[in-house]
């Protein structure tokens, strides 16, 4: 009688304990930058998080969840505990992690010398040695929300991944880019030499310093524009004005997408599509590298040219509402847009 009063006890017990939800606590630290990560069929800005104590390691990962009355801080990283709950299967929404997150308390919090790399830098010195101002001097884009480093030699445009990155080590992908002949005097090789081979970096001030695995200092850069621009340019826009004169809607409409990810544009004249590098882009600069197209002839090209002509011609923005203008050099609009879908 005992024994099948025991099993009957310890039959209810698992039922109750499959029927309910399990909390574990658990400690983190959180990154003050987020990334761009894939979520099911889009993308999203993912938190990152490292698990471990010694944060001067590799050990950053992706975190898809919401963690509940949490408040990112970027610029800053944050040790936190908080309590994970493994919700009940019949709980848990269609294409949703079975797992929830809550804050319970805010252990350490800290600058994130990695943020300070965010921006445009303009090379300085080449193996500590100042540059003949005589030749094309290499400039770098950072961009920590997709890991990317955009760099101009002089001539060429190049982009590397960063693969490892602390409050003092880098480590890049191999850096490749366009092959275009140069004319002008420059020193990309040697830059792009260097630019493989950093390992750690410091940061004064405005100057950024990088130096190879044995400790020699191989490039020094100054900041140059360091305001981050609008994320609503990452978006498609229908040309609605060209030159200030309003575009013809009875003909193909030019198109422009601006992807701030993958600094790129893409889109359509009005007859061809057409690619092209962001080479600086901040609160109010645009500047856009050279731009390749299909070649196509249609029956009007009047359009098409002259859309491709303004394009070239961008250096400012300015967004109104769901408006986006653009400016050349004397601050005179040359394109608008209205926001597409």
């Amino acid at each position: 009688m005992n024994q099948r009063i025991l099993f009957s006890a310890l039959i209810l017990f698992a039922l109750v304990l499959q029927s309910c939800s399990i909390n574990v606590n658990k400690v983190f630290w959180v990154g003050g930058f987020k990334t761009e990560c894939s979520a099911g069929a889009g993308k999203m800005q993912c938190l990152n998080i490292n698990r471990t104590e010694n944060l001067d390691n590799s050990n950053w990962e992706n975190f898809y969840a919401n963690i509940k009355n949490f408040e990112f801080e970027e610029g800053y990283l944050q040790k936190i505990k908080v309590k994970e709950t493994e919700l009940k299967e019949n709980k848990v929404p269609a294409d949703a992690s079975a797992l929830e997150y809550e804050l319970v308390k805010v252990l350490d919090k800290q600058k994130d010398i990695r943020t300070e790399l965010y921006g445009q830098w303009t090379l300085i010195k080449l193996h500590d040695t100042p540059l003949n101002r005589m030749v094309a001097i290499p400039t770098m884009t950072i961009n920590l929300s997709n890991n990317l480093v955009s760099a101009n030699g002089g001539c060429n445009n190049f982009r590397g991944r960063i693969q490892f990155l602390t409050s003092s080590k880098i480590s890049l992908g191999a850096v490749a880019g366009t092959k275009r002949a140069c004319i002008n005097k420059n020193i990309e090789p040697e830059f792009i030499e260097a630019l493989n081979s950093i390992a750690t970096y410091q940061i004064k001030g405005e100057t950024l310093a990088f130096y190879d695995e044995s400790g020699n200092k191989i490039l020094d850069f100054i900041r140059g524009q360091r305001n981050k621009p609008n994320s609503r340019l990452h978006d498609i826009w229908i040309a609605t004005r060209i030159n200030q004169n309003p575009i013809n809607r009875m003909a193909p409409v030019p198109r422009l997408e601006i992807n701030l990810s993958e600094m790129k544009i893409m889109g359509n004249d009005g007859c061809n599509d057409y690619t092209g590098e962001i080479e600086e882009v901040s609160t109010k600069q645009l500047k856009i590298g050279n731009i390749a197209s299909t070649n196509k002839m249609c029956r009007k090209m009047e359009t098409a040219q002259s859309f491709n002509k303004a394009l070239n011609q961008v250096t400012y923005y300015k967004l109104d509402g769901l408006n986006l203008i653009l400016f050349n050099k004397e601050n005179k609009e040359v394109l608008a847009f209205l926001k597409g879908d």
